[in-house]
């Protein structure tokens, strides 16, 4: 059985520790992330974690009608195929706040205005 080494980056799909971690976030289709401790010391653990979350096309239009939109120059640090089509990243001072609050060192959320998906980041 292939067990992947310390360094390489595991993939998972299974929505519920993403939903745990941005529990605001509704109607999740599928996920695509994949996260990293950066410690194995005693004490709280920190870790990093990014994705992709792809929502129903009813809640990402509430998403866009709801929220002020900010386009942006991002480029996922997490690669994910989307079959040749080009993203247009947006961000949302307002909807960050309300999904990610002020729980994370760092917690970043981006809409894509082209498709139904999501990019997350969260350091802990």
């Amino acid at each position: 059985m292939y067990s992947p080494t310390k360094n390489e980056v595991q993939y998972r799909t299974d929505i519920k520790p993403v939903s745990d971690r941005i529990p605001n976030l509704k109607n999740i289709q599928k996920v695509y992330w994949s996260a990293k401790k950066f410690n194995d010391d005693f004490g709280p653990t920190a870790y990093w974690m990014r994705g992709y979350v792809f929502l129903d096309h009813a809640s990402i239009m509430n998403l866009k009608a709801t929220y002020t939109w900010e386009t942006v120059n991002l480029k996922p640090k997490l690669d994910y195929d989307f079959n040749g089509k080009t993203q247009k990243w947006s961000y949302s001072e307002e909807l960050n706040s309300f999904m990610m609050g002020s729980k994370y060192v760092t917690g970043e959320i981006y809409l894509d205005l082209n498709s139904d998906v999501l990019y997350f980041e969260i350091e802990k």
